[in-house]
């Protein structure tokens, strides 16, 4: 009896060992630095958000390979023109593809880039946009199949 506690023993602690090195080195970015700070900007900015009437029309759908992505940027109805936008797209399970490219206006608040989206699974779109009035980012999850 006393082999098989001892041996118990000796599989908790490696198993213990096993899983704080298997978190330690993927946590991915799981906690947030200055998490406070940055969520006090996060309720101002989208109150301001909600000042100005920002709406974003984005696309339904990404799909696996090249996509020609389209937002458009209102303001109270009016098109928000002149804006520093920036796209990151990004897997949620793999870092690797990660990209952040900057949009380009087509026509009056009309933005658009072009992304290749490498794999199937779950993508982050995050818009940063960026005027005289507003600093801001909406975030949206796609179901790539």
């Amino acid at each position: 009896m006393k082999p098989f506690i001892i041996g118990l023993y000796a599989v908790f602690i490696f198993a213990m060992i096993t899983g704080l090195t298997v978190a330690y080195r993927n946590a991915e970015g799981l906690v947030e630095p200055d998490y406070y700070l940055k969520q006090n900007d996060w309720f101002r900015q989208k109150g301001e958000e909600r000042q100005l009437g920002l709406e974003v029309k984005r696309p339904e759908s990404i799909r696996q390979g090249s996509n020609e992505l389209t937002f458009v940027l209102t303001e109270q109805g009016t098109p928000l023109s002149h804006a520093d936008v920036k796209l990151f797209v990004g897997n949620v399970s793999n870092k690797e593809h990660d990209l952040t490219i900057a949009m380009h206006e087509t026509a009056p608040g009309s933005y658009r880039a072009r992304v290749g989206v490498p794999l199937k699974g779950k993508w982050l779109v995050r818009m940063d946009i960026s005027s005289g009035k507003l600093n801001t980012s909406r975030s949206w999850f796609y179901d790539v199949n």
